[in-house]
């Protein structure tokens, strides 16, 4: 109940501002030259977003060839004829997630008092929007140039406060994160954020929920069509 009074605030307080935010995206986002979409398909590295009703993921195919990662995980995951494993990358708040800090007080504090946030990194054989108990899910598959993979890599690990977990939950670690979770930085604007850093066309101001979000992915989708 609690947890359903919480959602269902954060959909009402973003929807109207999202869609009002729709008209501005296309004129004043764009792709960033020299960055995305990949010029080059055979060079060009996979990487996967995950929405569902609440949430976003973002998730590297990862190779055998590249099981170099400095945060230690087990690696002994499911397998597939492409890559070893998916390690995925989403952010959420501590209290909530990690110490099981709900209630009526725990909306309070999630939504209008920045709290400390977790980076959740976690290696499945199956990505966020095949596993979700909250569907309906989108799934989104970008291929990006070396150089924006590396970039969007790079800025993942920048929100990490320490490379020392705090808590693990299955095949899940929890870092602390750099910055505050509050209604206007979520999973779905730290999402838009590392996306925007690999040169896609979005914009983590106007990502407030996964309307917004979503219809900004499918734009990406459309560019890179093109």
């Amino acid at each position: 109940m609690i947890v359903t009074l919480m959602r269902s605030t954060r959909h009402r307080i973003a929807v109207p501002i999202a869609f009002s935010a729709i008209v501005l995206l296309s004129a004043c986002v764009s792709p960033v030259e020299g960055l995305w979409p990949s010029s080059s398909v055979s060079s060009a590295r996979a990487v996967v977003v995950s929405l569902d009703t609440w949430h976003a993921m973002i998730a590297f195919p990862i190779q055998q060839e590249d099981r170099d990662q400095p945060l230690a995980f087990s690696s002994e995951q499911g397998t597939s004829s492409q890559h070893s494993y998916y390690e995925e990358w989403g952010y959420a708040e501590r209290a909530w997630y990690v110490e099981g800090k709900t209630g009526l007080s725990g909306i309070v504090r999630a939504l209008f008092w920045p709290t400390e946030g977790v980076v959740e990194v976690g290696h499945y054989d199956r990505v966020w929007a095949d596993r979700t108990p909250q569907p309906p899910a989108e799934l989104f598959m970008f291929r990006m140039s070396e150089e924006s993979y590396h970039r969007l890599r790079r800025h993942l690990y920048s929100t990490l406060l320490s490379e020392d977990p705090m808590a693990s939950f299955g095949q899940s670690v929890f870092y602390p994160a750099k910055r505050s979770y509050h209604l206007f930085h979520t999973c779905h604007q730290y999402a838009a954020q590392a996306l925007r850093e690999a040169g896609l066309p979005l914009s983590a101001f106007w990502a407030f929920n996964r309307t917004s979000l979503a219809w900004q992915l499918r734009r990406a989708t459309e560019i890179a069509a093109k």
